[in-house]
């Protein structure tokens, strides 16, 4: 079972699961992004491959490249002999780290892709009207998707107050976020702001981050941002994920 949990100081989460869960989770990635030769849907290519970056961490966590523990799996001398059988008493857990603000961003952009498959599946244009669609209300994708996105809110629910959280879940919720519209470089500099505050201040900002996030739309940061991507990948006739803009340059390490 995937679980998240808060890194010691607040800086982002930690993913956790056996070798098929984190396994199967990177296969439901795969499978709700848009890739870059899709002949559809090409507006939703940008966040995908942000998306992927977390699916790139995950990956290497199950290969043993990240971080490793052992987990009670709860079995005892009696069961043992019940069954005949010698067992180790640990199942091991692989785990990544994942900054808290590019969560936030990955929440939403996992609500669009979800919202996009629901409609591809049930061959309608209209989100509501293909929840309860047979094609999918046992899909899968979506099943295993939404349960890593639950782990993720239980995590937010126990980090902050109970007023704090309903109002996270109400921003995060809204119709009409258009996330795909986001520029990616907005996310990287609040990733690096949330990096270089402290633990007591990234507990303070965590909401407002997220709000932020989700209305991207209103923020005068990201207006800035988004017209000098959008004017530099004209000019070097490049997607714009492809901008690195001055100034926005991650710590080569920091405390999680």
């Amino acid at each position: 079972m995937i679980t998240i949990k808060n890194t010691p100081n607040l800086t982002g989460v930690i993913i956790s699961g056996d070798f098929y869960d984190l396994y199967n989770l990177v296969n439901a990635f795969h499978e709700i992004t848009i890739n870059e030769y899709s002949d559809k849907h090409h507006q939703y290519i940008d966040i995908s491959t942000r998306v992927l970056g977390l699916c790139y961490d995950i990956r290497h966590a199950y290969q043993g490249d990240r971080e490793v523990e052992l987990v009670d799996n709860h079995m005892t001398e009696d069961k043992m002999k019940w069954h005949s059988v010698i067992t180790p008493r640990n199942n091991v857990y692989y785990s990544c780290n994942y900054l808290y603000p590019e969560m936030f961003f990955v929440m939403l952009a996992l609500n669009a892709l979800v919202e996009l498959r629901i409609m591809d599946l049930a061959k309608t244009k209209y989100q509501y009207k293909g929840t309860m669609d047979r094609r999918v209300i046992w899909d899968e994708t979506i099943a295993t998707i939404r349960l890593f996105q639950a782990e993720f809110v239980k995590c937010v629910k126990d980090t902050v107050t109970q007023g704090t959280f309903a109002r996270w879940l109400n921003v995060m919720n809204r119709e009409y976020i258009h996330i795909e519209d986001i520029a990616g470089q907005y996310i990287d500099m609040l990733n690096i702001k949330y990096i270089k505050m402290t633990k007591e201040k990234r507990l303070k900002n965590l909401s407002s981050i997220a709000k932020r996030i989700a209305e991207f739309r209103y923020d005068k940061d990201h207006r800035e941002i988004k017209e000098v991507v959008m004017k530099a990948a004209g000019e070097y006739q490049c997607e714009p994920g492809e901008i690195k803009l001055l100034g926005i340059e991650y710590p080569e390490a920091f405390e999680w």
